[in-house]
Formats: structure tokens, C-alpha cells, sequence
């Protein structure tokens, strides 16, 4: 299984490896939401309201991103099936993912398609929100944000990227509590760079996946 295909990806994948069990009250979708951080747009961040230009729901064949703390990422391009679903390749595996961001044999990839697709098109501070179980004590509120447009310099390059970010609250005795953020290229559809807040619970991811290299199609 391909786990890298971005931050919201890692972070989704490591904790279903390991989620921790501890005593603490369950929580309901909406008492999650109020405890997603709150939206800061930073100095080099606009508000979108809707109207696009939307990222490319996935990189053309032949993009990828070199990273530190992971492996290369290979976009192989759309699914033929549907364009929103990309094809991912890294350490030899392959995978498809909705937007690149979440693999459809991961737990709540049904919903996760809509969730994605109504946020990446949708106003900045919009959240979607919904649940994912994948075991007892592995269950988790997944919400996940527009966080607007962002003029971030990776590598000498200066992007026009969204960006997104993904909240996860366990439940029912899971206390994992996390946040990830990706940025995605709007003119190509790369995944360029994904950051990891840890809260509580465990796993804990040990770093954070950096770019060492982006190369778009040719």
C-alpha cells in the first residue's frame, strides 16, 4: 500500500497502523469541528470564494516529487474510469487516489471523494466533515478545510497552491488527535509539500515529508 501520496495521506495511514486506546469521553462530529484549530491565512495566503481557477484534479503523466522522509512520488495520471482519481506510484507500488490525496482502500474513501471534491471547489473556511471507522478503537472524525491560496517558494520556485487541511479526532476511547496540511499546485496538481501537527494519542509521525525536487510533466 502506497502511504505517502501526501501528509493527509500519511497521517490517515500511520494511524490506522497503530491508533492508541485510552480512557477518554467519545466526542460527537460537531464537538470536533469546534475543536479544529482555528483558520490563520498567513501573509502570502488569499481567501478563494469559489469561483476557481481549482487545482488539476491530477498530475499529468510523468510528474514527481523527490522527498526527504519519503520516497518518490511517480504521478502516472487520471484513472481512465474517472479523472478525479489519480494514479500514484512510490517504492514500486502503486496506488489510486482521490486527487492524490487519499487511496481508495483506506477506510472512508466513499466519503472521502465528495468531502475533497466539495472543499477543493468550494470557499475558504469551508469544512466537510465525516466519519471513519476501521475497527473498534480505530475510529476517528475526519474534517478536512480550505485554507486558500498560497503564493509558497519551494526549491527557488514560487507556487499557486491550495491549500488544505485535515483534522482527526478519535473516538469512542481513541484520544489521536491531528492535523495535516497539503498544498496542491493549481496549474499542474502536484502534491507539493505537506506539513504534521501532532496533538495527543499515538502513532506520531516522525517527520514531516519535504521536497528535495519537483519535476511537472514535460
Amino acid at each position: 500500500m502506497v502511504r505517502t501520496a501526501s501528509l493527509i495521506a500519511a497521517a490517515l495511514a500511520s494511524s490506522l497502523v497503530g491508533s492508541a486506546v485510552a480512557q477518554s469521553p467519545s466526542t460527537s462530529l460537531a464537538e470536533a469541528a469546534r475543536n479544529y484549530p482555528p483558520l490563520i491565512l498567513g501573509a502570502n495566503v488569499h481567501a478563494t470564494d469559489g469561483s476557481g481557477p481549482f487545482p488539476l484534479s491530477c498530475p499529468a503523466p510523468g510528474a514527481r516529487v523527490e522527498q526527504k522522509g519519503g520516497p518518490t512520488l511517480e504521478f502516472l495520471g487520471a484513472d481512465p474510469a474517472n479523472s478525479d482519481l489519480c494514479v500514484v506510484r512510490a517504492e514500486g507500488e502503486t496506488a489510486r487516489a482521490w486527487y492524490g490525496i487519499w487511496q481508495t482502500d483506506w477506510p472512508g474513501a466513499d466519503m472521502a471523494y465528495p468531502a475533497l471534491k466539495r472543499i477543493i471547489h468550494g470557499r475558504t473556511g469551508d469544512v466537510a466533515a465525516f466519519d471513519t471507522v476501521a475497527a473498534p478503537g480505530a475510529q476517528w472524525h475526519d474534517l478536512i478545510r480550505n485554507e486558500g491560496v498560497e503564493d509558497i517558494t519551494l526549491l527557488g520556485t514560487t507556487y499557486h497552491a491550495l491549500k488544505l487541511s485535515h483534522y482527526r479526532e478519535g473516538y469512542g476511547g481513541n484520544r489521536y488527535r491531528s492535523v495535516s496540511t497539503v498544498w496542491k499546485d493549481i496549474p499542474t496538481g502536484l502534491l507539493l509539500y505537506g506539513t504534521y501537527q501532532h496533538i495527543s494519542g499515538r502513532p506520531e509521525l516522525d517527520d514531516p515529508l519535504i521536497p528535495t525536487r519537483i519535476v511537472p510533466a514535460r
